[in-house]
């Protein structure tokens, strides 16, 4: 177990615990001690659905961690027709020190640390009216998110699994106190993910569904936690794994690929429809305490060009271009003034402040995912690669070329969800961008080229005297 403290006064949070309200129809209390919390189940309980809240900062999954991941990779750009705020300026011009890199950091770390409050205290804990397998659900969620949290950090800040596995990684947390730690390999960060995943799969009930939420896919649960393994499995070349935990959820009738209507509607839906193809999301929420008060540094403004939107990110030609006529997916790109605004993330219930969920984890990344590694290997039976691409081509009124490109298929599907920089990542793949009016870095080589590793900030190498600035910065 690694004991650890970073750089950012981590523990005068890490017991306290911060409303996700809105999502929930009874909201936890703002804060309270940390005796208070871990002395019932009530309270760990409350503490377990606070992990969530973090997510919805602009500087993760509703803002900066997917945007820079498309900026950085040829999907998106600056608009030249709209003058912006002058935010992500530099980003597709991969321009990064220390003092301006991704954010994630701080917010993954304290996730992390409140995950660990419940993990290490819920077997402790008086459970009253509750039963073991109540506790060892939210374990099992508290476990997701820490799995969740390092996968992001370690994608983000690390070369990736396929290229460096011995290479520096990021710090692994599983206690949190004071200390200055050193950072794991990758391979030892993703052994903690992988067991992390498989200890949740075990100790979660198989159709346990968090209650008191209005939106169930914004909670961890049992497909959501094979979904990411799958996804894991995939990052490490583990191409039998990979397909194997697609395959389970695929075959657990739980969800389906939504049609041309349904998959337009999903993006605004108020919450994630049932049976549809989110798995996993991000439940955005003007009531959350990361939300920003008036949301203009979160998805929907920074892509809309109208409604009080900022307009500093559109899409590529490079990336809209690939879509054939007659695709429901180039449906939510608008063309105005020359250039492509991103249209999946306007907002829901027409509301003002617009909020928006954020799918992380959908049914179609498990096809992809089968696909890919049925093309590298592995063997699931009656399933073929080309078949898992049709499913989803089928669905969204377009075509797989007899020569499919699982890369150029995973691009269509995923645009905008943070995924195509880490692809690029550990496929190897030089980055070549046609559509790109910065003045450096027009074009990148493949990993293991140092940008692929985003530098540490600097305040966390000023306090761990432990921690190594990734090369080149």
């Amino acid at each position: 177990m690694k004991k650890i403290i970073l750089g950012m006064t981590l523990l005068a949070a890490v017991g306290t615990f911060t409303s996700c309200s809105d999502f929930l129809n009874e909201e936890p209390k703002l804060k309270q001690s940390n005796e208070l919390t871990f002395s019932t189940f009530d309270g760990l309980d409350a503490a377990t659905v606070a992990l969530y809240g973090m997510m919805q900062s602009a500087s993760w999954y509703d803002g900066q961690f997917l945007l820079q991941s498309e900026l950085r990779a040829g999907n998106a750009k600056n608009p030249i027709s709209e003058p912006g705020s002058g935010r992500y300026r530099q980003d597709t011009q991969w321009n990064y020190t220390e003092n301006s890199t991704s954010a994630l950091w701080s917010y993954a770390y304290y996730t992390i640390a409140r995950a660990n409050n419940v993990i290490n205290h819920v077997d402790a804990t008086n459970l009253g009216t509750a039963t073991q397998q109540d506790a060892n659900n939210i374990k099992a969620e508290a476990l997701f998110m820490r799995a969740l949290c390092h996968f992001d950090l370690v994608i983000t800040y690390a070369q990736p699994y396929t290229v460096s596995p011995d290479g520096l990684g990021v710090p692994v947390d599983t206690v949190t106190v004071n200390g200055q730690p050193a950072r794991n390999t990758v391979r030892e960060v993703y052994t903690q993910i992988v067991s992390d995943l498989k200890s949740a799969e075990s100790l979660m009930s198989d159709k346990y569904t968090r209650s008191g939420v209005d939106d169930n896919a914004a909670v961890a649960s049992k497909p959501a936690i094979q979904a990411l393994l799958s996804r894991v499995y995939l990052y490490m070349g583990e191409w039998q794994n990979a397909a194997d935990y697609a395959t389970k959820v695929i075959n657990s009738g739980k969800y389906s690929l939504a049609d041309a209507s349904a998959y337009k509607t999903m993006w605004s839906a108020s919450v994630a429809p049932k049976g549809g193809e989110i798995i996993f999301e991000l439940y955005g929420s003007n009531k959350n305490d990361y939300w920003d008060e008036s949301g203009w540094t979160h998805l929907p403004y920074i892509l809309d060009r109208g409604n009080d939107g900022s307009a500093d990110v559109c899409a590529t030609k490079d990336l809209v271009s690939m879509y054939e006529e007659g695709d429901v997916r180039a449906s939510l790109y608008e063309l105005a003034n020359g250039d492509y605004f991103v249209l999946k993330y306007k907002g829901k219930d027409g509301g003002v402040p617009r909020c928006v969920n954020v799918p992380i984890l959908r049914l179609s990344e498990m096809y992809l995912n089968r696909a890919e590694a049925i093309s590298n290997g592995a063997a699931i039976s009656g399933v073929t690669a080309r078949g898992d691409l049709e499913a989803i081509a089928t669905k969204r009124g377009a075509t797989v070329p007899d020569q499919f490109n699982i890369f150029d298929e995973r691009r269509k599907e995923l645009a905008f969800e943070g995924h195509i920089v880490y692809d690029y990542a550990r496929f190897k793949k030089a980055l070549t961008r046609t559509d790109f009016d910065g003045t450096v870095n027009k074009d990148i080589p493949a990993a293991p080229d140092y940008r692929w590793a985003m530098p540490i900030p600097k305040r966390e190498m000023e306090a761990n005297k432990s921690m190594v600035q990734n090369p080149g910065y």
